[in-house]
């Protein structure tokens, strides 16, 4: 005998089925259990909310610093240099006097010097000759000019240049050396010669302007200026 009645214990017997309600849904058993089955309408289902993890920088791929650009402009800027000489001025007593100015670089200066124009003032009513020598021989008595500036004028202190503008007077014509040009220069006249810095001075060496009056009975009166480039 049975004490809940036949089918009690480990199943229900054959045909006997527990009383169950026709109302309540079952899960097809031709779906998947891995599927997601539908929700009915009426029930209210509170999925709780992952609570968000603090970002500890994972994942996360490091800014790429950039190096700060400089313009070729303002590169080429920081390393230039201009200045001129004081006004080179000779009567024609004692004859054959003559003038020059030279850009020199000397030779504990560790960097090239190029060119990028000389300019070359008359200041008389008689035309003047310019010749410009490469690597002449400086002359002793050569005076050093102070009017010498950096282009770029923002910094502070000043970028100081290496190269130098020396001038003098000179009785002869200059020792040793080769010509590379010639220039006649009209009376209160400034010419202008344009290198972009073709010419390169290296260290120990120098281009040196020698003016010389157009007539023997001329006076000599001019400014010499370079600009320039230290690498």
């Amino acid at each position: 005998m049975y004490p809940y009645g036949q089918g009690a214990g480990y199943g229900y017997g054959q045909g006997s089925y527990p009383n169950m309600n026709p109302n309540m849904n079952y899960p097809n058993p031709n779906i998947s259990p891995n599927m997601n089955y539908p929700v009915s309408p009426n029930m209210n289902v509170n999925i709780p909310v992952q609570p968000k993890m603090p970002n500890m920088g994972f994942g996360k791929y490091p800014k790429e610093e950039k190096e700060t650009e400089v313009s070729p402009a303002e590169e080429t800027k920081a390393n230039n240099f201009l200045g001129s000489t004081d006004t080179l001025s000779v009567c024609p007593c004692p004859p054959g006097e003559n003038v020059w100015a030279s850009l020199v670089n000397p030779a504990s200066s560790n960097v090239d010097v190029s060119l990028q124009r000389i300019t070359i003032s008359n200041m008389t009513c008689n035309p003047m000759v310019a010749k410009i020598y490469f690597k002449p021989t400086l002359p002793f008595n050569g005076k050093m000019s102070s009017n010498v500036t950096p282009a770029d004028l923002s910094k502070n202190p000043p970028e100081r240049p290496r190269g130098q503008i020396q001038y003098g007077i000179l009785p002869n014509s200059p020792v040793n050396g080769t010509i590379a040009a010639t220039r006649v220069i009209p009376a209160n006249t400034s010419i202008t010669v344009d290198l972009d810095g073709l010419w390169v001075i290296g260290q120990g060496t120098n281009v040196m302007v020698y003016l010389t009056a157009h007539c023997n009975d001329c006076n000599l009166k001019s400014v010499v200026s370079f600009e320039w480039e230290e690498k």
